[in-house]
């Protein structure tokens, strides 16, 4: 009705004319067009529910990756990966401070290992089979561990049969270049 009211004013032109017209109606408290509001809610609660057309549901899968075992427990292996981080920060200097077989494989397996678990977790993480199939991930996972074991027998051979780890380390970085003398 005030809508009326206004378009009737305007087309005259006149805004005393629309003054005029608007006292005419006499106003309700808000009070009053609230109840009013609240009354017909209660009266027809779900009148809005009939009219809106029912939403397609779409499953989200948060499932684990298919690689991943039920009957694992990641939250241990996340505890052994940080375990696994921080004794690299005891092993590495100690293997340079005092060299010897024992800490030289000590420092092979811990390097291998977590370098093994953090190309696994990109492999996981970026080479999904939704992405970019199902081979794909199987032999990049696949060839990681050949490249793990090799890499660690490779470490254990130089060490059981050459100068060891560290020592190997340490004569590689005293290595001078041609224009040194």
């Amino acid at each position: 009705m005030l809508s009326s009211l206004v378009l009737r004013g305007a087309a005259r032109g006149n805004a005393v004319n629309l003054i005029k017209s608007a006292r005419i109606t006499p106003l309700k408290a808000y009070s009053t067009i609230v109840a009013n509001a609240q009354r017909q809610a209660l009266a027809k609660p779900l009148a809005l529910t009939q009219k809106v057309a029912p939403v397609a549901m779409r499953g989200i899968a948060v499932s684990a990756p298919k690689m991943a075992s039920a009957g694992t427990n990641h939250t241990s292996l996340w505890t052994i990966e940080r375990v696994v981080s921080l004794g690299l920060l005891a092993v590495i200097p100690a293997a340079f401070l005092a060299p010897s077989q024992v800490l030289d494989a000590l420092l092979a397996v811990s390097v291998v290992i977590h370098t093994h678990w953090g190309v696994e977790a990109m492999v996981v993480d970026y080479l999904r089979p939704a992405v970019v199939g199902n081979i794909l991930p199987k032999v990049a996972h696949i060839a990681l561990i050949i490249i793990s074991v090799a890499t660690l027998g490779g470490l254990f051979y130089y060490i059981k049969n050459d100068i060891g780890l560290a020592n190997g380390i340490k004569r590689f970085w005293a290595i001078k270049g041609k224009d040194s003398s």
